[in-house]
C-alpha cells in the first residue's frame, strides 16, 4: 500500500472517529424509549457504523483494515471528546 493511501485511510478513519462521537451524542439523547427499543436501535447503531466504516475503507483501500487505521479511529473520537469537554 503507497504512503498516499495509507495517510488517505489515516485521516478518513480519524474524521470517521468524529462522525461516529457525534452521532453516539444523538443515540444518547434517546433516554426516554422503551428498553427494549432502545436495545434494538443500538444494535442496528453499531451494526450499521461498522458497515458503514468498511465500506469507506473499501473505497479509500481496498478494505484494508490496519491497527493504525483503528488507532487513529480511537484518536478523532477520544480527540473530539476532549474538544467539547475542554469548550464547556
Amino acid at each position: 500500500m503507497s504512503l498516499k493511501v495509507q495517510m488517505l485511510s489515516l485521516i478518513v478513519s480519524f474524521l470517521y472517529g468524529v462522525f461516529f462521537y457525534i452521532t453516539l451524542k444523538l443515540l444518547c439523547k434517546l433516554k426516554n424509549i422503551n428498553k427494549y427499543i432502545n436495545i434494538i436501535i443500538t444494535f442496528l447503531f453499531v451494526i450499521l457504523h461498522a458497515l458503514f466504516y468498511f465500506w469507506i475503507l473499501l473505497k479509500v483501500n481496498n478494505g484494508i483494515v490496519h491497527i493504525y487505521c483503528l488507532l487513529s479511529l480511537f484518536c478523532g473520537f477520544l480527540f473530539f471528546y476532549r474538544l467539547k469537554k475542554f469548550r464547556k
